[in-house]
């Protein structure tokens, strides 16, 4: 009894942190920081060009404390909530949305079916499904689609890899991670580069053969790091950063692993690939964001589900389970948003901006455009949206680039990989819910990436400096 007590003591010991606990962390630490920090503003202006809000580079000025008190942190969670209701209640559409996509079976099959594949030459075969998956993400990602778009696919890939013989881990790896570094590349992504050049007055799409290389060289990097990772696992699965973790019905047994290919599921897949496809043509030509991508998988479903002979009772039963299952990640959008909430009440964000930006006109273009690649980094914990990021960090960095004689394009390239690459470090941005459905511990996660961001954070200093040399761009 002793003994059992013991090893109970030393669990609850080692026990990580709720991610609620982590954010709730933060939230004091900010709330705190708006005494510390003086208040400050930038004056704004509305960007013809663009159409949003931008801060005027030598307007700031400090103004008197508005710091936070105890009921307004409080507050501030659920003004959180509201400011990201649109994302909020996308992650709860997609999560009902993917439940009855799930129920169908046609997951199960399309999984199984690759596992099937897999079994002349079980090795290549399962290391080729890895490799194609992460390169699917990376390039997905690097256009129209982000982190928002593919909480979707993360139970699948999730599945697909324990079912490959692989772990959790492996199935964020082909997920989440090359999500991030197809979105840091981000070759022609309107929401971020495009917004990025607009403010630089620099053509759209300029540059883009630059990143295109950055993308090809850091999709390479991760197919190997995640690879190997995934022998390891498979060679002996107690190396697994996640062995003993229940994975709940992420895990596919023998029943559902023997799951068939009907005219139903086969109509749900076709029904679902259309659905990507219409976003995208939706995004790239009518301007469709997070509403009309709610709306089209809303669609989806009810067709998918209909397809199946499921009654509407059933498809509506389904729903409210895969609202419940969505929960979670919904909440975290909120919390995480509720920082963003005091600082902008404590009106302290643009003092640590003003601070960062006074340092970075006094150094040399190489130093300089470290000190830019680490402000934008440190920024994206603070605004994990990208196109927001833009719009407040590049009124400034461009008369610095302009003063120390770096070419705009550059700029935008550091923007670009600072951002990016960040959104995959920060728990204010996308990587607590993609944990939160991968059923990873945040620390675990941690574990696992560290090691590579640091290995990319120099590849994407090998390509600053690299572009410095050659004078990439202006166009």
């Amino acid at each position: 009894m002793l003994h059992n007590k013991s090893e109970k003591e030393i669990k609850k010991k080692k026990e990580f942190p709720h991610t609620f606990v982590i954010l709730a962390f933060m939230l004091i630490l900010a709330t705190v920081a708006t005494y510390l920090i003086p208040a400050g503003q930038y004056d704004v202006t509305l960007d013809a060009a663009t159409g949003k809000s931008m801060i005027i580079a030598d307007s700031f000025h400090y103004i008197k404390s508005t710091s936070v008190g105890l009921f307004d942190m409080f507050l501030s969670i659920v003004e959180g909530m509201i400011d990201s209701a649109q994302i909020i209640f996308f992650i709860f559409i997609i999560g009902a949305s993917l439940h009855v996509i799930v129920q169908t079976g046609a997951m199960d099959a399309s999984i199984a079916s690759m596992v099937r594949l897999t079994q002349k030459k079980p090795a290549l075969s399962k290391v080729c499904i890895v490799l194609i998956m992460i390169v699917v993400s990376a390039w997905a990602s690097t256009g129209t689609f982000s982190y928002e778009e593919m909480i979707a696919f993360v139970p699948i890939f999730v599945s697909l890899a324990i079912a490959l013989g692989y772990d959790t881990v492996v199935g964020l790896g082909m997920s989440l991670i090359a999500v991030g570094v197809g979105f840091a590349s981000a070759t022609i992504n309107p929401f971020t580069v495009g917004v990025a050049q607009g403010f630089a007055e620099l053509p759209l799409g300029s540059g883009m053969g630059f990143r295109v290389i950055i993308l090809i060289i850091m999709t390479s990097i991760t197919i190997v790091y995640v690879l190997l990772y995934a022998n390891k696992v498979k060679k002996d699965p107690s190396k697994s950063l996640v062995a003993g973790i229940e994975v709940g019905d992420l895990a596919l047994n023998e029943e559902r692993l023997a799951t068939k290919f009907t005219v139903g599921r086969i109509l749900a897949l076709v029904t679902l690939f259309i659905g990507i496809l219409t976003i995208i043509i939706g995004v790239t030509r009518w301007g469709w964001y997070i509403n009309e991508f709610g709306a089209v998988f809303l669609i989806v479903a009810v067709l998918a589900g209909l397809f199946n002979k499921f009654s509407l009772n059933k498809i509506s039963e389904l729903f409210v389970v895969g609202f419940e299952r969505a929960a979670m990640p919904a909440m975290v959008v909120g919390m995480a948003r509720g920082i963003l909430v005091v600082l902008d009440k404590g009106n302290i964000l643009d003092t640590i901006i003003n601070s960062f930006a006074s340092v970075l006109g006094e150094l040399g273009i190489y130093v300089s455009s470290l000190g830019m690649l680490v402000f934008q980094m440190l920024l994206n914990f603070l605004i994990p949206s990208g196109s927001a990021q833009a719009a407040t960090s590049m009124p400034i960095m461009i008369p610095i680039s302009d003063l120390i004689g770096m070419n705009r394009q550059i700029a935008v390239l550091i923007f670009q990989l600072g951002d990016g690459l960040s959104n995959l470090l920060w728990p204010t941005g996308m990587i607590l819910i993609y944990c939160s459905l991968a059923k990873i511990p945040v620390n675990k996660y941690y574990r696992f990436f560290l090691p590579l961001f640091g290995i990319l954070l120099v590849v994407q200093v090998i390509f600053i400096f690299s572009a410095i040399l050659i004078g990439y761009g202006p166009f």
